[in-house]
């Protein structure tokens, strides 16, 4: 997992609340294995949990992101 990457997703995560991913590969142009290796990586971090096949970001990520 590449930090940029992990960026990346984060901030599309912050824009768009829930997303699968199939979509979050397809709308950042990233390649399906990379983007799955990440979420399961940062789901194992804390970053952003899974539920029905929908990731989301965690409310420790959240917190993060809003005081920058």
């Amino acid at each position: 997992m590449t930090n940029d990457m992990r960026l990346t997703i984060l901030a599309y995560l912050r824009i768009i609340p829930a997303a699968n991913t199939d979509m979050i590969a397809r709308e950042l142009g990233l390649p399906h294995r990379a983007v799955q290796d990440t979420l399961h990586q940062m789901d194992d971090d804390g970053d952003v949990f899974l539920r029905c096949g929908w990731y989301r970001l965690s409310e420790a990520s959240k917190t993060s992101l809003a005081r920058g």
